[in-house]
């Protein structure tokens, strides 16, 4: 049985979805309130989709399980 792929979100793309900013993304990540992004290759990084959508299910009590 195959399993769906989890994707890789842009900077850009966790804007739009979340519609938070740059600067409040990166704040959130600093303090460990909003997932990690993974490097993808040099100078490369994403965002699992599944982290950011379990961020936004309930981002005031989301806590990062160290997927990433």
């Amino acid at each position: 049985m195959a399993s769906k792929l989890d994707r890789f979100l842009r900077e850009d793309e966790v804007v739009a979805v979340t519609s938070l900013s740059r600067a409040t993304i990166w704040r959130l990540v600093k303090a460990s309130r909003f997932p990690q992004p993974v490097t993808i290759t040099a100078g490369r990084i994403g965002w699992r989709e599944s982290a950011v959508a379990a961020w936004q299910a309930d981002p005031m009590n989301w806590e990062d399980n160290g997927a990433a």
